[in-house]
């Protein structure tokens, strides 16, 4: 057991090492660039240092390796309103059965219909274009002992603009281990593996010819995080997550993250994370458990540098 602990952590720190140096220089050269964003309220404001956080059924975007430490089922819902009009759903679910689980998730980042402008008509046209992006993700998670499992998901993406459209499946692979060491625990995750892809069809080039249209690759990213408890009480307890992100289009990220939670009802999160134009993020959330189920509701609070403020809300049920 313990060597396939060990070697599943290696293919997943080998795969991320595979990336190193790239990220600088292939900045803005990947498809789907709305998988970077964090749909989830309860991820969003610890700055999505999520990788090892077991909360509710979105943890399955960050790690596909946490649908099975749920223990029982779970679902959350969540509304992210990005810039500009610009409008972000996702739901997840997920259930586990003993020792592996089953997960699901959707998201949809839409916008209202845009007037088209044109070289003669730069107040508009009178015709209209709408953009829209969305996937659909099957996961699967299985336990190996009490402190390790492993889990993959495959996501179906599209991306509409116009009359083009570009449809691929990426894949997800992580991993988690409780070291042991009180609630220390280390998750490992590649996200969004996948091939070259582009719109369907061609386009009319500027000597008469019908060319292809350039195909990219998904924006692939490396996750390694870790958290523990610093403290706890009957009455107040304080977690503290880092996490390391290290996509294939971009550099480097470090995030440093605490939460607090007060009588196992309200919860207080803040991250700093370097490398962003997102830098500081702030959480609240409300818990009530009752009948062995507990229902939370999630708020983020993200500033953005330079283009303004974006808010999530979640709501998420444990059963």
């Amino acid at each position: 057991m313990k060597r396939y602990i060990r070697t599943s952590f290696l293919f997943l720190l080998l795969s991320g090492m595979a990336f190193a140096g790239l990220g600088g220089q292939r900045a803005g050269t990947s498809i789907y660039n709305f998988l970077k964003i964090d749909p989830s309220a309860s991820s969003g404001g610890m700055g999505s240092a999520f990788t090892t956080m077991v909360s509710d059924a979105s943890g399955i975007h960050w790690n596909p390796a946490l649908s099975v430490q749920m223990g029982g089922s779970s679902a959350a819902i969540s509304h992210l309103q990005w810039f500009d009009g610009i409008g972000y759903e996702y739901i997840a679910l997920s259930h586990a059965f003993r020792s592996w689980a089953l997960g699901f998730e959707m998201g949809v980042l839409h916008m209202d219909p845009m007037e088209i402008t044109t070289e003669y008509n730069p107040y508009g046209s009178g015709e209209y274009f709408s953009y829209a992006d969305y996937y659909f993700t099957l996961n699967y998670s299985r336990k190996m002992s009490d402190r390790f499992s492993f889990g993959t998901s495959a996501r179906l993406v599209r991306e509409e603009y116009l009359d083009l459209a570009t449809t691929s499946l990426v894949v997800d692979l992580g991993t988690f281990y409780r070291t042991g060491f009180r609630d220390l625990t280390l998750a490992v995750a590649l996200l969004n593996f996948g091939t070259p892809a582009g719109p369907a069809g061609e386009y009319p080039a500027g000597d008469g010819s019908m060319r292809e249209y350039e195909r990219y690759s998904p924006p692939t990213t490396f996750h390694l995080g870790a958290s523990m408890t610093v403290y706890a009480n009957d009455y107040f307890d304080l977690l503290t997550a880092l996490q390391l992100n290290h996509p294939v289009d971009n550099a480097e990220t470090y995030i440093f993250a605490i939460r607090a939670g007060f009588l196992k009802t309200l919860q207080l999160s803040a991250a700093y994370t370097i490398g962003t134009d997102m830098p500081f993020s702030l959480g609240l959330a409300f818990s009530a458990e009752r009948w062995q189920s507990g229902l939370k509701i999630d708020y983020a609070f993200r500033p953005h540098r330079y283009l303004g403020i974006v808010n999530q809300i979640q709501v998420s049920y444990n059963f």
